[in-house]
């Protein structure tokens, strides 16, 4: 009987109500641009291209969407790890999801979401 009323206890507060935030799922056949694409460009080129950068900036919205529409990134991205101008420089290619998420985002007209 003890051990039925602690397990009993334990149980009730155990279930109590998460708070916690859910995180946000990257939708590939229509990425959004703060859940899937400002992920991939803060973690393989801020570091490099930063707003204070001389080598462009790809700290927000519309220098992402200029780099973009302009192909520059993409093409940039899909160039062998050994060829010029590959980016991001120093560090291995994007794997093929990433880059597929960046054209589909492009194709999609690039929203600000």
């Amino acid at each position: 009987m003890r051990y039925g009323l602690f397990f009993f206890i334990l149980f009730a507060i155990s279930c109590t109500y998460n708070e916690l935030t859910p995180i946000p799922v990257c939708n590939s056949d229509n990425p959004s641009f703060s859940i899937c694409v400002k992920p991939i460009i803060d973690n393989n080129c801020v570091s490099c291209h930063s707003s204070s950068s001389v080598n462009g900036d790809l700290s927000d919205y519309a220098s992402i969407k200029q780099y973009i529409d302009s192909e520059e990134l993409l093409d940039r991205v899909q160039r062998d790890e050994n060829e010029a101008g590959f980016m991001p420089l120093g560090s291995s290619r994007l794997n093929q999801q990433q880059i597929d998420l960046l054209i589909k985002w492009k194709n999609n007209g690039a929203p600000n979401n």
